[in-house]
């Protein structure tokens, strides 16, 4: 694991590793946002890296500058392993915070394997959002599933099981079908997300995920912040249709087809994200709007 670099060596009590990465599989910002909570309520230090040189295009995925008491500080794509040590369980956890590279996947793939091998992780939980024909003004839906019967049940899922989707996938699809195949029992989360609405990041998706993970694995976290950032994030979603009659005439349609209460979401996405059909479906909506006007 030429690429992992390890900034310290925690002890850790056969933890349970939480991962969101940027990228096709975040709609939302749905999973990057819920990890990156977790890691500032906690104040989790990073105790080991992935060195992006050999994963990532930089010129799509740029490293950033920002001053820090003065001083100019280079940020390079980051994929960080945290540590959290849950005293009234008898697990910890570790945080990976990622963004899905463009190049070498089996090669980051492995790095992340020989770190779940090295600390005899108990279950890996990937997070992710899918944009989704969903109405704004609904919960939050979240499904999934999971290979571990435990780990099933701790989520609320029937029973164990895989996906069964088939068709092009991100990282985190990857990465579990690596995972399984090293002997390491994985779940997902995926929060859907309303392919109508523009704004992000979506705190909704985040906070429903937040919510699942809260009630799973007791992690106790506060989420009256996310909640409040939640409410006004509605308010804003409000606003916008005030100002678009079209976008809320096609946001009514949705809430209409649905009704007040969303359907269990699936125990996977049946399709993966695809924000171009769905950018094309709305687009003609309001092609049809117009011409009725006419």
């Amino acid at each position: 694991m030429t690429d992992l670099r390890v900034h310290d060596e925690p002890e850790l009590r056969r933890p349970l590793v939480i991962a969101g990465f940027a990228g096709w599989n975040d709609a939302g910002e749905a999973a990057t946002s819920a990890v990156r909570f977790i890691r500032r309520r906690w104040r989790a230090e990073p105790f080991a890296d992935i060195d992006p040189e050999e994963f990532y295009d930089f010129t799509q995925a740029r490293p950033h500058v920002r001053l820090d008491k003065g001083e100019r500080v280079l940020e390079w794509p980051a994929n960080e392993f945290a540590a959290h040590r849950l005293e009234d369980a008898d697990r910890d956890i570790i945080l990976l915070s990622g963004i899905e590279p463009h190049v070498h996947w089996g090669r980051f793939v492995d790095n992340i394997v020989g770190v779940c091998r090295q600390y005899d992780v108990s279950g890996f939980v990937t997070l992710g959002g899918l944009l989704a024909e969903v109405s704004h003004a609904n919960p939050v839906r979240v499904g999934g599933s999971a290979t571990d019967p435990e780990l099933a049940r701790e989520l609320g899922f029937d029973e164990p099981s895989t996906s069964s989707y088939q068709g092009p996938t991100g990282i985190v699809g990857v990465l579990s079908r690596e995972l399984r195949d090293a002997g390491i029992e994985t779940a997902s989360l995926w929060a859907n997300i309303p392919f109508y609405i523009q704004r992000s990041p979506n705190p909704k998706g985040a906070l429903a995920i937040l919510q699942r993970l809260n009630s799973a694995f007791g992690l106790e976290l506060s989420l009256h912040d996310l909640e409040v950032f939640a409410a006004r994030f509605d308010a804003q979603v409000a606003a916008d249709l005030e100002q678009n009659p079209e976008a809320a005439e096609y946001a009514r349609r949705v809430q209409d087809e649905l009704g007040d209460e969303p359907e269990d979401a699936p125990s996977e996405p049946e399709e993966l994200p695809d924000a171009e059909s769905m950018v094309d479906e709305l687009e003609k909506f309001l092609r049809q709007q117009r011409d009725e006007q006419d």
